[in-house]
This record gives C-alpha cells, structure tokens and sequence, in this order.
C-alpha cells in the first residue's frame, strides 16, 4: 500500500505500508490493502502508519493541522507505476513524533504562534476577526493540542 502525505512544508511518500490507522468524527479507520475507497476528515489530529520493511514492522505517528484524507484502489494518477490501495493525506502542517521531536520544542512552537497571535490582534482595528488572525488562532490551537500529544506519547 502507498502513503503520501502532502503539506506547503513536507512531504511524506513510504510505500510498503501494512495499516493506516486515521480517527474520524464517526470512529477510528484502520485502512488496509484493498480497503474501500475512502475520504473524510482527520479528526484528532493523529495519524498512525505500519510499514513491513524485510520483516520489521515499523510505526510512525504523525500530528497533522486540518488534514482530509482519500483512499482509492485506483490511485489518482492513472499512469503511475504504483498500483493497488493507496492513501493521501493533504494538511496545513505535519509534525512527525519522532527522537528530535520533544515538548519543549513543540512548546516554544506554541508560546511563538501565541506571541504572533497577540501582537497581530493588538495592531488591528478592532472591527472584528481579518483573516490572518482567524489563521493564526487555527495554528494555536494546532499546537496547543501538539504539546499535549507530545506529552501523552513521550510521556
């Protein structure tokens, strides 16, 4: 199975991918090879991929903003060389939990976007919410909720 993930800053392209596991409003998708075509929202933020590479199961947990995901048995592109099941993921921002990755990082993320928020909020007008300030909340929260998936994994 194919996963590719695909963000402004990052790119994510495994192959050999065993399960996909995504958390949606109605519940959790575990998506295998020749799973039913597919599409909906990432709900929390999570998603978990199983690769089989010369018998080794590998696991790798991504934090996605604002993420859709499709699922198709005839990929998007119809003369690609991979064939079979294959999943993307198109989201704002992607953080992959990895040994780099660590709270206080994902912290000082937050308190920045926070400080930019603040600032940016102080300079307006007044007249309600412009666009980059609605943008700019949505990156708090992102990683607001980051720190604390951070914590819970790393824990």
């Amino acid at each position: 199975m194919l996963f590719l993930l695909a963000t402004p800053e990052y790119t994510n392209a495994q192959s050999n991918v065993t399960k996909i596991r995504v958390h949606l409003r109605t519940g959790v998708a575990e998506i295998f090879d020749q799973h039913q075509d597919l599409m909906g929202k990432i709900e929390n933020n999570l998603i978990e991929i199983e690769t089989n590479f010369e018998g080794k199961v590998d696991k790798t947990i991504l934090i996605v903003q604002d993420a859709v995901f499709i699922v198709s048995n005839q990929g998007l592109d119809a003369d690609a060389e991979v064939t079979g099941t294959s999943v993307y993921v198109y989201a704002k921002r992607a953080l992959e939990v990895n040994s780099s990755l660590t709270v206080d990082k994902v912290n000082k993320d937050y308190e920045a976007k926070q400080l930019e928020l603040e600032t940016t909020i102080a300079n307006t007008s007044g007249m309600g919410k412009d666009s980059k300030v609605l943008l700019l909340e949505g990156d708090v929260e992102f990683f607001k909720k980051s720190v604390g998936i951070v914590k819970v994994l790393k824990g």
